[in-house]
């Protein structure tokens, strides 16, 4: 395994690529792996340009990876008697959480903060068989939400506080937290005090913004519910329809389909109104900003940006490369790309102009 926490500077250079004109986007920069590494993913993005993700040793053993705003990359340690790390998610503060595992059990929830230090977060008690835990999601408060699972017991949505202690709150795989540690499961909604609130209609559920609006759908389409649970069908015009995430500001995005099943992405605006934005294309949707900007991929495997008008920002992929981009901020965009004779590395593109209104 990598040993102790590294600090070597990447070699941030940018692999030859698709032209792409100076006001759209820049890249992809090459952000390097651990040192004796193989490959390495960036997974996710921070406002202040903290990337996390993943890197790969020789031996194919995952280790957690963070990257600080110079490029510079550092190892996400494991818990003592355990060997590699999944990494799951990340705030805005810089504090990781995701699985130390090993390959004869599996996770032990773990948090790191800045320092890189890891932390096992606790053991729910008093339920036997819950000996593993996934964290989810991680707010801004240091709060950590993710499922406590393994036979006899069903799965279980946890919470920890900012020390580390856990709150069983029910039956149920988590997906989401707000920063106020408002929890939702598939079907569930916890409000802070860990009280289930009542979603008329019920449904499946994506995500939860600070004002404690929950997205998903209804009846197979597309749907939001208010803090009281109160519900919003947001289309019936198309076959079906589903909302995947709500950012920040309000903005709800998600896919549509129609009748011969292509799917494209469509963003609502904070008012409700809806905008396909590959229409006659078949796109998928990966992550929005926090000001509304959408990461997606076109039919042909193209990875794209919409900002908040609209406009197509095609991510430049190095000739003869195949490029995944999986998070974004308002500056930047994450993934990993791969050109014939190297391995894949993590990699990071810039905006020319920032695609939202999030300062740095």
């Amino acid at each position: 395994m990598f040993r102790g926490v590294l600090a070597t500077a990447a070699a941030m250079t940018v692999l030859a690529a698709v032209p792409a004109s100076a006001d759209e986007v820049t890249g992809p920069i090459d952000l390097g792996t651990l040192p004796g590494g193989l490959t390495s993913s960036g997974l996710l993005v921070t406002n202040h340009g903290t990337v996390f993700g993943e890197a790969y040793d020789k031996a194919f053993d995952v280790h957690g990876a963070r990257w600080d705003a110079a490029g510079r990359i550092s190892e996400l340690r494991p818990l003592d008697g355990y060997s590699t790390v999944k990494a799951t998610a990340l705030s805005e503060a810089g504090v990781a959480v995701g699985d130390s595992t090993n390959h004869v059990t599996t996770g032990r929830a773990t948090r790191w903060d800045a320092s890189g230090v890891p932390v096992e977060l606790e053991q729910p008690t008093g339920f036997p068989g819950y000996a593993w835990s996934t964290p989810v999601a991680v707010n801004e408060s240091g709060m950590v939400a993710g499922t406590a699972y393994g036979a006899p017991g069903p799965d279980a949505a946890v919470r920890w506080d900012s020390q580390g202690t856990v709150t069983v709150l029910g039956l149920g795989r988590v997906r989401a937290m707000n920063d106020a540690g408002a929890v939702i499961s598939e079907t569930t909604y916890w409000d802070p005090a860990g009280t289930v609130v009542a979603l008329t209609d019920g449904g499946s559920l994506h995500d939860i913004d600070n004002a404690g609006t929950v997205v998903g759908s209804t009846g197979g389409h597309a749907a939001k519910w208010d803090s009281t649970g109160r519900p919003t069908v947001l289309d019936t015009t198309w076959e079906a329809s589903e909302a995947l995430a709500i950012a920040a500001d309000g903005t709800i995005v998600g896919e549509v389909r129609d009748k011969d099943a292509t799917t494209r992405i469509a963003r609502w605006d904070p008012a409700g109104t809806l905008t396909v934005l590959a229409d006659g294309a078949d796109s998928r949707f990966t992550a929005v900003s926090p000001s509304g900007a959408v990461l997606g991929q076109l039919d042909a495997g193209t990875p794209v940006v919409w900002d908040r008008a609209g406009r197509v920002l095609r991510l430049p992929v190095p000739e003869g490369g195949i490029c995944f981009a999986k998070g974004l901020n308002d500056w930047e965009v994450t993934g990993s790309c791969s050109v014939p004779g190297q391995n894949s590395h993590a990699v990071l593109w810039r905006f020319g102009e920032p695609v939202g209104n999030q300062a740095r």
